[in-house]
């Protein structure tokens, strides 16, 4: 093969590429979305290490040790128990990294099915929730308690519309990946 700008083999003018090989899309679309799924749980990832600090005192209550009194001057309100059940998702998130090395269509095909239970539904419930105080405060202009200098309620609801958006790109860049890793149905003669 010769560079653009040196010689051209003698017999064609280059017009010729149509018949070259090329990379099967289903291995464009895997590697594509392989990547973006990556960097969705990873920052899933993070986000759930985020939840875990911010329920740190719960959880050191529920479990029975000495340190969640320490840890009440936080000032942070109970865990709710939609957030307890967001964290499982995590372990879903563990399992669509495990998938990507190896192209493991079972292992994915869990981590989409705990993502809708344990990622979409609780999140969900919990714009519910917090509907009606997001109501009040959007009459009102007052918010019983703040995050950093902002309204708790719309800190939250935040949050909970960014996680909603992670679970759904998830969701689908893994429904993708199911479909480019699906065999290629042969034809029966």
């Amino acid at each position: 093969m010769s560079s653009s700008s040196g010689k051209r083999p003698d017999g064609t003018d280059g017009s010729d590429h149509w018949h070259r090989e090329s990379v099967a899309w289903q291995y464009k679309i895997s590697s594509i979305n392989k990547g973006r799924l990556k960097t969705t749980l990873n920052l899933q990832i993070v986000f759930g290490l985020l939840v875990i600090v911010r329920l740190l005192p719960g959880l050191t209550a529920l479990v029975g040790l000495p340190i969640y009194k320490k840890l009440q001057h936080w000032d942070i309100p109970a865990p709710k128990a939609w957030e307890y059940a967001w964290i499982v998702s995590l372990v879903a998130a563990v399992f669509g990294l495990k998938s990507l090395p190896k192209n493991d269509a079972l292992v994915l095909k869990q981590f989409l099915i705990g993502t809708a239970v344990f990622g979409i539904l609780p999140v969900i419930y919990g714009l519910i929730e917090l509907f009606d105080d997001l109501m009040l405060y959007y009459k009102d202009k007052k918010s019983s308690s703040q995050i950093l200098g902002y309204p708790a309620v719309l800190v939250w609801y935040l949050c909970l519309v960014v996680c909603l958006q992670m679970h759904a790109f998830g969701i689908y860049f893994g429904a993708n990946l199911l479909k480019a890793w699906k065999p290629k149905d042969k034809k029966i003669k």
